[in-house]
């Protein structure tokens, strides 16, 4: 379906069931007025001698009863009547009145159905989306992670279009107070047609989160997307990933499991603690608090809870030469668990060797039950290393009262992979190139990136040497740029931005932390970390041929903004 017919079409599913439902007592009060009408307009009257006079007429009659059938009482006119008159009126005030109290109660109950009550919400729903006319994503399950990724949206000046199947889940949204009041419908994002009522195939739709509870209605989202509008990238949510099916189906978009996620991340928070921080630095949201330094310890651990998450730590944790020692009740007997029992009580702990350990993952899904173990753990142990599994927004504040070493959050993980990755394609493929390198490397760019932006995270951002550039057509003249003069500050050349070229992206070849004298060709793309005036002052430095040559070092008049220190003149303060 076209885009433009979608609110046309919902608006006429609204008119069909007014006319379904309210045809019998419309039709109803037009056949009671008629009637009373007519026979009103043909009963004789009297004169004031009391003679016999003809009818009314049609006119007055229908004058009459309008008055008379609202209620509204305006005396007898055009003459006082006569009785055979006077009585027809008491019969037609009664009709009327019947006609339209079952017009009303009829009325009553079309707007309380809960079918006219959908189709009212999709008619809304379709004419919001249709005035759309700015970049938005379409969430797909609006649960704690997906509120996350909508708040983080918002804060980002980014609009997002919700669908969930729970009601009561979406009406909790609307009071999150966001600055940006989002197109919501509660719908099975599974249908193919409730994401093209949602604005899919929208010049507008930027992408697609499948964050659904279960890993096969994400699955179906991602084939939908990917088969109505394969141009739209989509990021989906998987608990379990199957890959001989998910990689034929997905592409190259992005496939996140939380769960195994953080367990690379724990496992890598112990071997190479730098690889872990920085990657929790360039995925945060501008303007928060740089992460916190977390170093878990070598040697004995316990896993409390071996479901996908504890099988996943257990895995990741021996693959990094790490022991472990599994407590579940449920799978006790399974390969793989070592005590029976929760973890919450100290006999269990005592059993997995908490006495020797250092360091204890409270991973189940029930968050009291995994606060409890950390806190017998902390009890019997309190020197130990506690890393702490949140699984509701709701009980943040328990989990703050606690004093844990490290906490995951699948929601948040999620979350923040989603939003980096969306707002900045280009970061995908910058942090798959920090495995490749060692700590060392990862501890000296977090110190530069941790200055850029007044010790808090960072602004990410891309740029493309496009046509419409005024670098492009300087590349063209064979003059030669490089990352250095981009780095230039535009309004004193000999200062530098608070920036730092992640990723240089040419073709085929990725160039990591490119060196300052690397030099520019067209369609090169750059991946840059620094403060937002770094940012305004980037684009100005590219896109403005005046002062692209003042950076060069070729400008010999300019514009204003170029004679200030081109003319040896203090450069005017700007923002930093």
């Amino acid at each position: 379906m076209n885009p433009t017919q979608a609110p046309r079409q919902a608006l006429s599913n609204v008119f069909y069931l007014v006319l379904r439902r309210m045809r019998l007592p419309l039709l109803l009060v037009v056949v009671i007025y008629a009637l009373c009408v007519v026979v009103l307009s043909l009963v004789p009257g009297v004169d004031a001698e009391g003679n016999r006079t003809p009818g009314m007429g049609l006119f007055n009659a229908f004058y009459v009863i309008s008055y008379t059938g609202t209620t509204i009482g305006f005396g007898e006119l055009p003459e006082p009547y006569s009785a055979a008159q006077r009585m027809w009126m008491v019969v037609s005030i009664y009709l009327t009145v019947i006609g339209w109290s079952y017009t009303v109660v009829t009325m009553i109950g079309l707007v309380g159905d809960q079918g006219f009550k959908n189709a009212l919400r999709a008619s809304t729903f379709a004419r919001r989306i249709h005035g759309l006319r700015e970049p938005f994503y379409i969430i797909c399950g609006c649960d704690e992670t997906g509120l996350l990724i909508h708040h983080g949206l918002d804060r980002l000046g980014l609009r997002a279009v919700v669908i969930d199947l729970n009601d009561q889940r979406l009406q909790e949204l609307r009071l999150e107070g966001f600055r940006a009041d989002a197109p919501m419908v509660a719908a099975d994002a599974s249908q193919p047609q409730t994401l093209l009522d949602a604005g899919l195939h929208s010049p507008f739709c930027r992408g697609v989160m499948a964050l659904a509870a279960d890993d096969e209605t994400n699955r179906a989202i991602a084939v939908s997307v990917r088969l109505l509008a394969p141009e739209v990238p989509v990021l989906v949510r998987l608990g379990n990933p199957l890959p001989d099916h998910d990689l034929g189906v997905f592409g190259g978009d992005v496939v996140i499991n939380p769960f195994e996620l953080f367990a690379q991340h724990l496992a890598s928070a112990v071997s190479a603690p730098y690889h872990f921080r920085l990657r929790e630095l360039l995925t945060g949201l501008p303007g928060d608090e740089l992460p916190e330094e977390h170093v878990p310890p070598r040697g004995h651990w316990i896993m409390c809870g071996y479901g996908r998450f504890g099988q996943l730590i257990r895995r990741q944790l021996e693959e990094a030469g790490l022991q472990v020692s599994v407590v579940d009740l449920k799978h006790y007997g399974q390969p793989g668990v070592d005590v029976n029992g929760t973890g919450a009580d100290s006999v269990s702990l005592r059993a997995a060797g908490i006495d020797h350990s250092v360091g204890i993952v409270a991973g189940n899904a029930d968050d009291l039950k995994n606060l409890a173990i950390a806190i017998t753990a902390r009890d019997l142990k309190p020197d130990i290393f506690v890393v702490t599994r949140q699984n509701k927004r709701s009980n943040a504040a328990l989990f703050s009262a606690f004093q844990h070493d490290l906490e995951m959050a699948p929601g948040r993980i999620v979350a923040r992979e989603f939003l980096a990755l969306i707002t900045t394609p280009l970061l995908s493929r910058f942090l798959s190139l920090i495995p490749e390198q060692d700590d060392e490397w990862c501890r000296r760019l977090f110190d530069r990136l941790s200055g850029v932006n007044r010790g808090q995270v960072p602004e990410i951002w891309s740029e493309t040497v496009g046509q419409s550039d005024a670098l492009w057509r300087t590349l063209q003249l064979n003059h030669p740029v490089t990352v250095g003069h981009l780095l230039a500050n535009p309004y004193e050349r000999e200062r530098r931005l608070r920036a730092v070229v992640l990723l240089l992206v040419r073709g085929d070849e990725r160039l990591p932390l490119p060196s300052d004298d690397v030099e520019l060709r067209p369609d090169d793309q750059l991946l840059f970390a620094g403060a937002r005036s770094a940012q305004d002052r980037l684009a100005l430095t590219m896109q403005d041929q005046d002062v692209l040559n003042y950076v060069l070092g070729t400008a010999g008049g300019g514009s204003r903004v170029t004679r200030w220190p081109s003319a040896g003149r203090k450069a005017r303060p700007g923002p930093r």
